[in-house]
């Protein structure tokens, strides 16, 4: 999937959304080692982020703020959902319900909304963002009100995720995180991940498999040689990615709601993905067909979800 370049749809029929809003201000949060830069109205995405000046995460470019555009971002949220629903359509409690495809020309809907609405400040400190969203996604039960806390501490980042069903039903629910790491002929990761769910011709989970050779990360693998996009599981909330060129390391913590990731390394692009997520690709409907242990919560009214992911230079 090409998540490097084109627009996406508000749902709509247009390519308006977050590109029709006039003023999109970038907060900075900074150390004396790292700095983080936010762009709330453009999907509460990061632009930036570096250690002493050196770029860890892809930073945006110019038409992610001039334009709205957060598919260049460093960084967006996942709510209430992860990757694809098939479709744009769930079943849930017996009835099945459509979403719009905010991914053309694909007829799914991928990452939920929070990435393409702007979100609110609801506090902002030096070192410390707060963001809220409050979202009815019509005819269905998602209705939610989503928390982003964005926090610097010495060299670490935290985004603190977390989700609050707001309506009258149970709702199905995830969370994840989408960086775009800086691709170097050397860098490699190292995560320990137990299964991979293998991909249909239309991007879609259809099997699931224990890790083969070729894609395990323990020990540290080379990312260069990879051609991914795949979502795995039993992941234990420890990654670590490793820049020769750049001298850098950075460790990935995570709370155990996240025990899925998904990998993206697309052929040719300057950047590769690790997101820590809570649940598989297409999970909502994956639930549905009764597939234990997709990783896909249910929210009662007034019940929410909560999680945590650390990156810190070490």
């Amino acid at each position: 999937m090409d998540r490097a370049g084109g627009r996406w749809s508000d749902g709509s029929g247009s390519a308006a959304g977050v590109s029709a809003m006039a003023d999109r201000a970038l907060h900075v949060l900074a150390t004396d080692a790292i700095e983080v830069a936010v762009c709330p109205e453009v999907g509460g995405c990061l632009t930036a982020f570096r250690h002493g000046g050196v770029d860890l995460m892809r930073p945006a470019g110019p038409e992610v703020v001039a334009d709205g555009d957060v598919r260049g971002a460093s960084c967006f949220p996942l709510v209430p959902f992860s990757n694809r629903i098939a479709d744009a359509a769930f079943g849930f409690e017996g009835r099945v319900y459509r979403l719009e495809p905010n991914f053309p020309p694909e007829p799914h809907a991928i990452h939920g909304q929070g990435w393409q609405r702007p979100w609110k400040v609801l506090n902002a400190r030096p070192t410390r963002l707060e963001l809220g969203l409050s979202q009815r996604v019509p005819d269905t039960p998602l209705v939610y009100d989503a928390r982003q806390t964005i926090a610097v501490e010495g060299s670490a980042l935290t985004i603190t995720l977390d989700l609050a069903c707001r309506g009258e039903y149970p709702m199905p629910a995830g969370l994840g995180l989408h960086p775009f790491f800086v691709r170097t002929p050397g860098v490699a990761l190292k995560a320990n991940l137990s299964h991979v769910w293998l991909a249909d011709g239309r991007k879609l989970p259809r099997e699931r498999v224990d890790v083969p050779e070729g894609w395990r990360f323990r020990p540290p693998r080379p990312i260069d040689p990879l051609e991914l996009d795949h979502c795995f599981d039993g992941f234990d909330g420890k990654a670590s990615i490793v820049w020769p060129e750049l001298a850098r390391r950075l460790e990935i913590k995570t709370d155990p709601l996240f025990g899925h990731a998904v990998i993206y390394v697309p052929a040719g692009q300057s950047f590769f993905c690790f997101e820590p997520v809570s649940h598989v690709n297409d999970g909502f409907n994956l639930l549905d067909r009764g597939v234990f242990d997709t990783g896909v919560r249910v929210l009662k009214p007034g019940q929410r979800l909560t999680g945590k992911v650390t990156f810190e230079i070490v």
